[in-house]
């Protein structure tokens, strides 16, 4: 058998090997649809417990591996995505009858998917996949991740003690599962193989598209370039210090984070007074093009990757720009927006490109134009007291998250600071290319079944048909 392993060609092997973890998947999915709810949560709380023990070891090792973020913050993500996460869906019911209304003769029953493909990005590796596991489980599913390559080993870390505190608890194996040999051909022949029933995808445009390509239902989720308007009411000192532990946590690895600030003209000197005294560097506008160059690859016009969670600092000094020591934000200012402009998409550090607006119409024109260039559907957030204006706002961003007076990354991935579904995977809605505008819960893992008794006799109907005929 391993002679015939050896003389099969690359291709041949990438298709032997997600055969047989479709295979093995297959096998566990079977055996869990008879698991009842009691069952269900059994698994999903010994995983979490797991999860949790472990949250520290994973993202030391996701930090070591990656070289991006901060190794604290990595902790707190993974505790977010299982303890967190668990809390907000533990009593959801996701297996057989989940909702009945007598009174309209409507029952409603969950069924699970089948075998996820369940695809993860680098910048928030373990995470991730304690996430989508986690959803997963609890709806009755069996998930096969295609890890990023540059964060395989701390992703297959986390693969196998989920799995295995599934398994301890009665779980059947292999519900959670990896390809390990990463590579494209790889997770596009788990995305495209006859036996995965969704795809559930996080991570660059092009992973994204593939997604959507393969002919099956995909949750497929990319890229924001979230602004944050502050308006001249703000309370500035709350506004400055949300946005500067939005932006410096884990280095801005959280896709809703702060890309560009719109700041009123009123308030800018106080806002800039503000956001030195937290450690903000404001780029001198003969350094600016320094910066860019640094942090931005001018081909494909995005974050270069090994600029993406890097700390202030350290990007600084790459750039040849000389900051104070405990600097946590660099602040450019910009003129435009756009190709020209590379510093105003989306960057994926803790640098922050800034705009001036004369008036309210001006700061939601700039805001928009913004999204418009890499963040539509995303995240867009406004700092002010005016709840009039902040309503104007969301009904004019096009943006599916839309925060008012929060840190835009804590506050997209939701729970923490606002009633949002908490999550790690958010949708863009068609703004984005996504066929989901919402947090992504596990309602979104399930087919439910509607069963729908009658409210009337067929012949009452006609009849009533019959009537307003001849009455006319």
């Amino acid at each position: 058998m391993s002679n015939n392993v050896t003389q099969m060609n690359p291709q041949a092997q990438v298709e032997s090997a997600v055969n047989e973890l479709v295979e093995n998947a297959q096998t566990a999915f079977k055996a869990y649809q008879t698991f009842t709810q009691e069952q269900v949560d059994a698994i999903c709380v010994a995983v979490v417990k797991a999860a949790t023990a472990h949250a520290k070891d994973l993202a030391f090792l996701a930090w070591k591996e990656t070289g991006r973020g901060v190794a604290e913050d990595k902790a707190i993500k993974n505790i977010y995505a299982s303890q967190y996460i668990w809390n907000s869906m533990k009593d959801q019911k996701t297996v057989g009858l989940i909702s009945e209304s007598p009174m309209d003769h409507i029952k409603k029953y969950a069924e699970p998917l089948g075998v996820i493909a369940g695809v993860t990005p680098v910048t928030n590796p373990t995470s991730t996949v304690i996430f989508k596991a986690l959803m997963a489980l609890k709806t009755r599913n069996a998930i096969i991740f295609g890890l990023h390559p540059q964060a395989q080993q701390c992703g297959a870390a986390t693969c196998k003690i989920l799995n295995e505190a599934a398994v301890r608890v009665g779980a059947p194996d292999n519900l959670i599962q990896y390809i390990h040999e990463p590579s494209i051909e790889a997770s596009s022949a788990l995305m495209n193989h006859q036996g995965v029933a969704l795809v559930l995808a996080t991570g660059g445009p092009g992973m994204v598209k593939a997604a959507y390509s393969t002919g099956k239902p995909a949750l497929g989720v990319g890229p924001g370039n979230a602004p944050a308007y502050i308006e001249a009411t703000a309370d500035i000192e709350a506004t400055v210090n949300d946005i500067t532990l939005s932006k410096s946590f884990d280095n801005s690895m959280i896709c809703a984070s702060e890309n560009s600030i719109v700041v009123d003209r009123a308030i800018y000197p106080q806002i800039k007074a503000s956001f030195e005294k937290h450690h903000a560097y404001f780029v001198p506008e003969n350094e600016v093009e320094k910066l860019s160059e640094a942090v931005i690859d001018p081909q494909r016009r995005t974050v270069r990757g090994p600029i993406a969670g890097q700390s202030a600092e350290h990007i600084a000094k790459l750039a040849g720009i000389k900051v104070p020591k405990g600097t946590k934000l660099l602040i450019a200012k910009l003129d435009g927006i756009g190709p020209n402009f590379l510093l105003s998409g989306e960057k994926l550090c803790p640098v922050l490109s800034m705009y001036i607006a004369n008036d309210h119409e001006s700061g939601f024109a700039l805001c928009r134009a913004l999204l418009d260039y890499g963040g539509l559907g995303h995240t867009a957030a406004i700092h002010t007291q005016d709840m009039q204006l902040a309503d104007e706002f969301g009904e004019q961003m096009p943006a599916c998250r839309v925060l008012v007076n929060t840190p835009a990354s804590l506050g997209g991935i939701g729970g923490l600071f606002n009633k949002l579904a908490p999550s790690l995977t958010l949708g863009t809605g068609s703004y984005g290319k996504n066929s989901i505008s919402h947090n992504l819960t596990a309602m979104d893992l399930l087919n439910i079944k509607t069963v729908a008794g009658a409210t009337r006799h067929p012949n009452e109907l006609i009849g009533e048909l019959r009537d307003l005929i001849h009455s006319r």
